[in-house]
Formats: C-alpha cells, sequence, structure tokens
C-alpha cells in the first residue's frame, strides 16, 4: 500500500464519525436490555421479541436504503441516519413505559441505522483510493467489532455512575457529535440520476450479487455462517447454565473473547493484501465449526478449566467469524463500482439480517426438541462440512482454470 489511510482527511473525518455513532448503537443496545429487563421484567419471549424487533427492520428495509444511498448526497444520508438515532434514544427516558413501546423504539433505531450501513459503505468506497481500500474497509471493521466489545462495557460503567435518563442523554449527544464530524465531510461526488424507482433499483442489487459467482458464493458463506452463529448465540446462556455454576462470569468472559477475536482479525487482514479472499472464507468456516465442537469436549472436564478453555474457544470462534466477514466486505469495495455500493451492500445487509433472523427463531425451537448440547454439536459439524464443500469446489474451479489455459 503505497499511502497510508490516515493521510486521507475525509476518511479520518469518517472514521471519528463512525466510532462515535457505532459506540452509541451498542451502548443502547444494553441500555434497553437492561430497561427490559430490569425496569419491566420482560418475559423470555418479550425478550426476543424486542431483539425480532431490532433486527427485522434491517432485513425489509436496508435494500431500499441502499438504492436511496446510491440516488442522493451520503454524507446527508449518513447525517439523515444519525439524526434519527439521537431523537429516537432521546425520547425512551420520556416515552418509554411498557414493552410494546420500547419495540417501536428498537425498531425505528433499527431503520435509521439501515439507511448508515450501505451509505458509509458507499462513502468509504468513493473517498479511498484503490490502495487504501483494503487497509481503510478493515480499520472501518475494526471500529465496529471494537464497539460491540467497549459499548456495552461503556454503558454498564455508566449506568453504574449515572441514572438511566443521563445515560441516554449521553447517547444521544454521541449521534450528535457523529453528525457535526460529518459536517466538516465534503459532498458525495455527483451520481448519474435514473428514472429507476427505488423497489427496481434494490432488486437491481440482487441481481448484480447473483450475476457475479464469487461475491454470490461469498454471500451465501457468510449467511450460513452468521445463520448458525445465531442458532447457538440464541442459546449461549442456556448452554452455560446447563453446563457449570460460573454461567454468568463465563458468559462475560466468552462475549468479550468473541469481540476480541474479530477485532484481532480484522486488525490482521488490515495488514495483509487480500489475494484470495475465498481461502480466507473456507479456512475460516473450518476454524469456526471446530470451535464449537471443541466448546462440547471442555464441556465435560473441570469447571476451573472450562472458565479458561471456552473463552479461548470463543477467542477462535470470533476471530474465525471475523476473518470470513471482513474478507468479504474488502472483496466486495474491491469490485464493485462506486454507483452500484449502496443497493449492493443494502442488498448484502438483508441477507444477513434474514439470516440472523431465522437463526435466532430456530435455536430455541431446535433446542427445545433436541437439546442445546445437540445444536453446538450440528452447527459445528455443519460448518466443518460447509468448509469441505468450498475446499472441492475451489479445487474443481481451479482444475477447470488450468485446462482453459492449455487449451
Amino acid at each position: 500500500m503505497t499511502e497510508t489511510v490516515w493521510r486521507n482527511k475525509p476518511y479520518g473525518l469518517m472514521i471519528v464519525s463512525q466510532t462515535f455513532s457505532s459506540f452509541a448503537d451498542w451502548m443502547f443496545l444494553l441500555s434497553a436490555l437492561t430497561i427490559a429487563g430490569v425496569h419491566l421484567n420482560a418475559s423470555s419471549i418479550e425478550m426476543s421479541l424486542l431483539m425480532l424487533a431490532f433486527i427485522l427492520p434491517q432485513l425489509l428495509i436496508s435494500p431500499i436504503a441502499g438504492s436511496l444511498s446510491d440516488r442522493f448526497d451520503r454524507k446527508r444520508v449518513i447525517i439523515f441516519s444519525n439524526i434519527g438515532r439521537s431523537v429516537v434514544v432521546l425520547c425512551v427516558p420520556f416515552a418509554v413505559f411498557s414493552m410494546w413501546q420500547l419495540m417501536i423504539i428498537m425498531g425505528l433505531l433499527s431503520t435509521f441505522s439501515s439507511l448508515f450501513i450501505p451509505a458509509k459503505n458507499g462513502k468509504l468506497k468513493e473517498i479511498l483510493s484503490d490502495d487504501q481500500l483494503q487497509q481503510g474497509v478493515a480499520i472501518s471493521g475494526m471500529i465496529d467489532n471494537a464497539s460491540k466489545v467497549l459499548g456495552p462495557s461503556l454503558s454498564g460503567f455508566l449506568l453504574a455512575l449515572f441514572s438511566t435518563q443521563s445515560l441516554f442523554l449521553f447517547i444521544s449527544g454521541s449521534y450528535v457529535l457523529s453528525v457535526l464530524t460529518l459536517l466538516f465531510l465534503n459532498k458525495s461526488v455527483p451520481i448519474e440520476q435514473t428514472e429507476e424507482k427505488p423497489a427496481v433499483s434494490f432488486s437491481q442489487g440482487f441481481r448484480e450479487i447473483r450475476a457475479h459467482t464469487s461475491i454470490y458464493t461469498g454471500l451465501m458463506v457468510l449467511a450460513t455462517c452468521m445463520f448458525f452463529l445465531q442458532l447457538v448465540d440464541s442459546q449461549l446462556v442456556i448452554f452455560l447454565t446447563q453446563t457449570m455454576q460460573s454461567a454468568e462470569q463465563t458468559l462475560g468472559m466468552a462475549i468479550a473473547a468473541s469481540g476480541f477475536g474479530t477485532l484481532i482479525a480484522a486488525f490482521y487482514l488490515s495488514k495483509k493484501t487480500l489475494v484470495h479472499f475465498e481461502k480466507y472464507q473456507r479456512v475460516a468456516t473450518s476454524v469456526l465449526g471446530c470451535s464449537f465442537l471443541f466448546i462440547l469436549v471442555v464441556s465435560v472436564l473441570p469447571e476451573e478449566l472450562m472458565m479458561v478453555l471456552i473463552p479461548i474457544c470463543f477467542l477462535f470462534g470470533g476471530g474465525a467469524f471475523g476473518c470470513v466477514l471482513v474478507s468479504f466486505q474488502i472483496y466486495v469495495q474491491k469490485t464493485i463500482p462506486v454507483q452500484s455500493t449502496g443497493r449492493i451492500f443494502g442488498a448484502i445487509s438483508s441477507v444477513t439480517s434474514g439470516a440472523s433472523i431465522f437463526g435466532l427463531l430456530l435455536g430455541g425451537v431446535k433446542a427445545e426438541l433436541f437439546g442445546v448440547h445437540f445444536v453446538y454439536f450440528v452447527v459445528g459439524t455443519a460448518l466443518v462440512l460447509l468448509s469441505l464443500v468450498l475446499f472441492i469446489k475451489q479445487r474443481a474451479v481451479a482444475r477447470r482454470d488450468r485446462e482453459n489455459q492449455t487449451m
């Protein structure tokens, strides 16, 4: 890479803005769950519905949001998203007195977040040169994953010092700071205006993905991994409770280790030259599956060892998923034209959100019918088999390419 991204001033402004908004997102999520569990005494079903209210708008709105970010100034779309989230968060202390009200708030916040994701990815493609793109996307991924690890911790720390109302004011202010940072950013490059309706535009995003074999395959692998992750993540508390006495402490360490592993993967990819992202996905999928299988092996050991080894399994699992996710994002950013980033990333967000929803809903059903340990075994085995299928497919493609070259 001939020039570091940190010499790129627009990119620096984008990263600062993203940091404020990403930390605010994850701080709000923990705060909302705290309100639901502590103040509103939500049941397990209500907690699942709350998470569904957060994920579902991303499935439905992301493709349309992607087409809008291709048609309008991306800077303005991002600012609108942040202002919307700031106002929604500010309403919580004064307008949430029941679970259905909190679900509406979660849905509104997710709707504005759906506008942010494709616009941000399009803006990154726009302001980064080709030799800066991989490092820039990887660092952006690091910010997202660092906020997942540190955002809830910061929220818990502030909750211990201040009232819940003060915390929501702080979160709302973080979105405002994100907006103020963006004011120094230049407008997006002019985009050719078309007469396409948004519905036609976002369906075009799906068609473009389907027409590009590598992107389509990579998206299917990513969506499959997210589906299986939601299957096991939704049952993690039950798995630990059934396995050990110190479930609550181990849960916190496992979640932190998973996020830290993803952060390490993003940092590693920011320093590497990505040539064949398919190899990263194949190997990472196998490691992810093995980490779940190894958790089952660890679960029969003494509890003192489990408290150490289970977080280590999640560290490797988080790193593996980080490789699957970030390598795919880098490849897509390098491959697609800037005028298509919004609708393509909107379509990607919709597919991955759909996979997460199905995993979230199916996880509880499978665990209830077959037991949570069986779910972990099925997920681990399926991911290892998926890695094997990818290996066979990639070998076949490489063999066909060699035969075509010799003809």
